[in-house]
């Protein structure tokens, strides 16, 4: 885990500091303004169209597409790809907006989220002057009729009447519907096209998982990609990406309904006795522990270590398997287990120096990393020769006197991945150097994995019930 303390960051400023990044940067050619229509997957790429907004179109060719393009993505809807899942009944009316008068709610106590007994929500972003509050509507609401400012109001007064504030400026209002669903597949037949983030997988903001995933889907399709086109890249690579990160979507989309339960049974219990819990009776401190119990033991939302950082690609293709999966590390969603169980993120540790992570000791870009702990360097040998005749790029660390990451990372030597998960590790399958290596990046598979379509669920296009949304300002000012 982290030595420095956990930082949380608004994706308003996150976005706004993102963009710029991406616009200096020389293999980045980032161009706004451009709607996605539609694509074609042909033999050797993708033909895809953009119209600008004043009508040109544009047809762009490339070697593959990542539908990044959200929860109503045309690029998954083009492909024919339903979502299994189903969107949450109701929507939420979302006004983010600037007040320093409402700063004086923090002298009551530092806070994250305050939710209120009649269903909305309020974030501090930043312990400051600006907030988000989150307020239930029909499905049927006239957007148009709602007044943003009074809507805050209504969510402050809770039980009681609107509690009136200065608001300085409202910076975005949108109409967001809650979906727990998951793409049936992760990409196209021809594997030229891959959908990632939101276009692959919705769930409720409980857990804060949507991004965390999405992060993830880039970081494991990103590495692939790249391996495909600079040619050490196997045929079987691109397989994996739905094979490893379907099955991590569909367990933090499920332990987000969870952390939703939570909230939803305790709004029950105030809805069913709603002036009770403000009230100064043994009634309503009975009530009040009672919801404080239950927050306290099922306080997960904030906590679940081992859904954010200890999933395994145990299912890949391109995961060298243990030879005993009986020993597989138990996985707790509340703890992290740190392990090099094949398939898991390498867990960080520092070297006996006290301030070298091994992390810092890892390859960069697309190379594997073959740390190897034995006194004479025995894997190194072995690898380096099989890694440069098949052009994988590659790095070793030798670390013969590190006892205590040896002892952490549970085996004589580590095959890390370009995404910093465990490719293979030793005495887990008695191999030699070059298949391991060519499994590792797809040019070789031990063993089928085909990607399997659920046959349950109901299947839906991702745009049953959509609100409309033509009056909502849904922009802010950087991402025009």
């Amino acid at each position: 885990m982290p030595r420095e303390p956990y930082q949380r960051c608004s994706q308003a400023i996150l976005e706004a500091w993102l963009k710029p990044k991406i616009q200096a940067q020389s293999l980045i050619t980032a161009v706004f303004g451009l709607k996605f229509e539609s694509l074609v997957e042909t033999d050797d790429g993708v033909e895809s169209k953009l119209v600008t907004e004043d009508g040109e179109e544009h047809l762009v060719k490339s070697q593959f597409v990542i539908g990044c393009d959200g929860a109503g993505s045309r690029v998954r809807r083009g492909l024919g790809i339903q979502l299994e899942g189903g969107p949450v009944p109701g929507a939420m009316f979302l006004i983010h907006f600037k007040s320093s008068d409402l700063t004086r709610l923090q002298t009551q106590g530092q806070f994250w989220h305050i939710y209120f007994t009649t269903g909305q929500v309020i974030i501090s972003q930043d312990e400051k002057d600006t907030w988000t509050v989150h307020c239930p509507i029909s499905l049927d609401a006239d957007v148009s009729k709602l007044d943003p400012r009074e809507e805050v109001y209504k969510a402050l007064g809770g039980e009681h009447s609107p509690y009136p504030i200065v608001i300085d400026e409202i910076l975005v209002t949108s109409v967001w519907r809650p979906n727990i669903c998951v793409a049936e597949r992760y990409a196209s037949e021809g594997r030229r096209i891959f959908l990632a983030g939101d276009s692959a997988h919705q769930n409720i903001p409980t857990g804060g998982y949507g991004m965390n995933t999405a992060v993830g889907d880039s970081f494991d399709i990103g590495w692939k990609l790249a391996a495909v086109i600079q040619g050490h890249g196997g045929k079987h690579l691109l397989d994996s990406y739905e094979l490893e990160r379907r099955p991590v979507a569909v367990r933090n989309i499920d332990r987000s309904g969870v952390h939703w339960s939570v909230h939803s049974q305790y709004l029950q219990w105030c809805q069913q006795n709603p002036h009770a819990v403000i009230a100064p009776s043994e009634e309503g401190e009975t009530l009040r522990a009672k919801i404080a119990d239950w927050v306290r033991t099922h306080d997960g939302e904030n906590k679940d270590h081992g859904i954010e950082m200890g999933y395994r690609y145990t299912g890949s293709n391109i995961i060298l398997p243990s030879d005993d999966p009986t020993h597989e590390p138990p996985f707790h969603a509340r703890e992290y287990v740190p392990t090099t169980w094949p398939g898991s993120r390498v867990p960080h540790v520092f070297l006996k120096d006290g301030t070298t992570s091994i992390y810092d000791l890892l390859g960069t870009g697309p190379q594997f990393t073959l740390v190897d702990f034995t006194p004479g360097g025995t894997y190194i040998q072995q690898f380096t020769r099989h890694a440069e005749e098949l052009n994988v790029p590659f790095k070793t660390v030798h670390l013969p006197e590190e006892n205590h990451v040896r002892s952490v990372w549970e085996r004589e030597a580590v095959l890390v991945r370009p995404d910093d998960h465990v490719a293979w590790r030793a005495s887990d399958q008695v191999l030699d150097a070059r298949t391991i290596l060519q499994v590792a990046v797809g040019q070789k598979e031990l063993h089928h994995r085909p990607v399997q379509e659920s046959k349950d669920g109901k299947k839906f296009t991702g745009t049953i019930g959509n609100v409309n949304m033509e009056n909502v300002k849904m922009r802010a000012e950087f991402q025009v």
